[in-house]
């Protein structure tokens, strides 16, 4: 049986993201990790994704993520989650669920690609395309 609450994502999105705690992102994170799957124009490592970190909890308020399953083998490990959270300009709710996936190195994350639905957030914030 999988034991998800003693893997790294679990512990990273609890103690980041559930907890509130942004100073536990260089404690779980390598100050050169690279991530995919969010804003490129952040620089690597900790400092980077405490950035984005900031600019993700200004838009987004209460925000819950659920691990529902961790996958881990080797220095590798996968999770599916949703995300909860209110979008702060329309105190609208949103879910949106995605995948994790990371390397670990010394403990901590090294690499993570990160694959999420945020294209149905328009949606359910009432957001209206624009004309092409």
């Amino acid at each position: 049986m999988r034991q998800k609450e003693n893997t790294l994502l679990y512990k990273w999105f609890n103690q980041v993201w559930n907890a509130k705690n942004e100073a536990a992102i260089p404690q779980l994170m390598t100050d050169n990790a690279e991530f995919q799957g969010i804003d490129d124009s952040l620089p690597k490592g900790a400092p980077g994704f405490q950035a984005f970190y900031k600019i993700f909890t200004a838009q987004y308020h209460d925000i819950r993520i659920d691990v529902e399953d961790v996958v881990s083998e080797d220095d590798m490990e996968s999770a599916r989650t949703v995300i909860y959270a209110t979008h702060t300009e329309t105190q609208k709710p949103v879910v949106v669920p995605g995948l994790c996936m990371i390397r670990v190195e010394s403990g901590k994350i090294a690499q993570a690609w990160n694959s999420y639905d945020f294209a149905s957030v328009d949606a359910q914030i009432g957001k209206k395309k624009a004309a092409s």
